[in-house]
Order: C-alpha cells, then structure tokens, then sequence
C-alpha cells in the first residue's frame, strides 16, 4: 500500500527523470527552448494542482525558484489556499515528449492514489 511519504518520493523520483535543470551546459545544450511544468500537492483536499507544460527557455536556478514561488503563489490565490512554497515544484525538460510523459506519469499516479486532478493551465 502507497502511503503519503512514498508518494511523495515517487513523485520527487518521476520529476528527476532526465530533467534538464541538472545537467550541465557545458554538454552541448543549445539556448534552445525547453519545457516547464509545476504540481503542487496539497493534502489536506487530495487535491493535485498541475500547470501544462510550456515552453522556456534556458533556466538559471533563481528564474526556476521564481517559477516554482509563481505557481505556488497563483495556486495559493485562486483556490485560497495556504501552500508553502516548494523548491521542487517545476520541472525543466529538453523536450515536450520528455516533459509530456513524466507529466502523465506522475498525474497517473496521483489519480491512482485517489487524488483529484485539478488542471491550472499554463502559466
């Protein structure tokens, strides 16, 4: 049986894979556009908060905390809510493949657990 935390870790874990944030620049990534998308967990409703992916360009850390604290913020707002802000709350990927599938995933997983879905839409 899934309980919270292993959610929880599940979730960290599908939102690592091949993310684009971790890698290295010097790798041969271009300044071309990479995709960005945020869920927020909020556990007192069941309740997962999730953008659609969009597409960015290349993220410093400080412009990827400025859209984790964005989308927590506008979760916050238009559901009156008080979630804490989250440093793990966007993910960056190469492509929209990438960014589509572990999206999928990790909805997939939420509904599965039982939480509903609430789509925020592009931020």
């Amino acid at each position: 049986m899934l309980t919270a935390s292993r959610l929880l870790a599940i979730m960290i874990g599908i939102a690592a894979i091949v993310p684009a944030c971790g890698q290295d620049e010097s790798a041969g990534l271009s300044p071309r556009k990479m995709v960005l998308w945020c869920t927020v967990m909020d556990g007192a409703s069941k309740r997962l908060f999730a953008s659609d992916p969009v597409p960015t360009s290349a993220l410093s850390h400080m412009a990827l905390w400025n859209a984790n604290s964005r989308f927590i913020t506008i979760v916050n707002s238009r559901y009156n809510l008080t979630i804490r802000n989250n440093d793990h709350s966007c993910s960056v990927y190469l492509d929209m493949t990438h960014a589509t599938k572990a999206r999928d995933v990790l909805v997939s997983l939420a509904q599965q657990r039982g939480n509903r879905i609430v789509n925020v839409g592009s931020n």
